[in-house]
């Protein structure tokens, strides 16, 4: 009978062996491949995928996903612009895209707003003539603005700079994101006091957004409310009427609800007027 080798003599090199390669780490790759591996890998596609549907969650993860492609392309506008975008998401969420200015929305508007505002503005220094870059600027530089109040932004300047924006953007592209610059011309004439505010200034921005482009549910609520603080019910119920029978755009479905229950609201106002 052959000599056999003692099993101690075996198992006991194979553990040696064993619990070498687990501290050299090369064992890992094998037994725990989830924790070596480094991050998946993103693109910016896949993080187009992420805000069709935008939400809190979603918005900051693609800001993660956002920053990490910037530190590889720091000079990338598209990068720099869509950043700015997903922050602008949040704050669209968090305020309602300000249907009603309030308080407690400063914090969120002074903050993220600033940060929103300088991602767009280097993305708008490498490049002057991308829509979507001078887009981002005027709806973050809006909602920074507003976190001085109203009267204090225009005493700050606000509104010339806000005002070029939009009147860039409305050179490049009207039609850009449901007539993104004439909304903005809107909003500011209506909410802005005199001198610069303007009823009638307010009212042709809004007829203007939606000959530009009829989908967006947040021009027609303006037009509505404007025609509504003029008496014109007729007209105002037919404005409020589309917010409430028409399905959002793609580019308000996150924050637009407000608008559409306040529509609701005006309606029966006006129900109540004519009767």
């Amino acid at each position: 009978m052959k000599n056999r080798i003692p099993e101690k003599w075996i198992v006991f090199p194979a553990m040696v062996c064993f619990f070498l390669l687990i501290f050299s780490g090369i064992g890992n790759l094998f037994l725990f491949p989830e924790e070596t591996s480094g991050p998946a890998e993103i693109s910016l596609d896949s993080l187009d995928e992420l805000m069709k549907e935008k939400n809190i969650e979603n918005s900051e993860k693609a800001i993660k996903g956002y920053e990490r492609l910037l530190k590889k392309n720091p000079r990338n506008p598209e990068i720099l612009y869509k950043l700015a975008n997903a922050y602008i998401a949040i704050i669209d969420i968090k305020t309602a895209a300000l249907i009603e200015e309030k308080d407690e929305y400063k914090p969120i508007l002074t903050k993220l707003g600033k940060i929103a505002y300088d991602y767009a503005c280097q993305a708008l220094e490498i490049d002057p003539k991308s829509k979507e870059a001078v887009g981002a600027a005027l709806v973050a530089y809006g909602y920074y603005s507003a976190s001085f109040g109203i009267l204090k932004a225009i005493f700050k300047g606000a509104a010339g700079r806000y005002k070029d924006l939009a009147n860039q953007l409305n050179e490049i592209d009207e039609k850009y994101d449901g007539a993104l610059g004439y909304r903005s011309l809107g909003k500011l004439y209506e909410v802005a006091p005199w001198p610069v505010g303007s009823s009638r200034k307010a009212l042709g921005c809004f007829q203007k957004a939606v000959t530009a482009d009829n989908s967006m549910l947040y021009s027609h609520y303006y037009l509505g409310l404007l025609y509504f603080k003029k008496d014109e019910y007729d007209l105002a119920k037919r404005e409020f009427t589309f917010v409430v029978e028409n399905p959002p755009s793609p580019s308000e479905m996150h924050f637009i609800e407000p608008y559409i229950a306040e529509a609701r609201n005006y309606l029966k106002k006006i129900s109540k007027v004519k009767k």
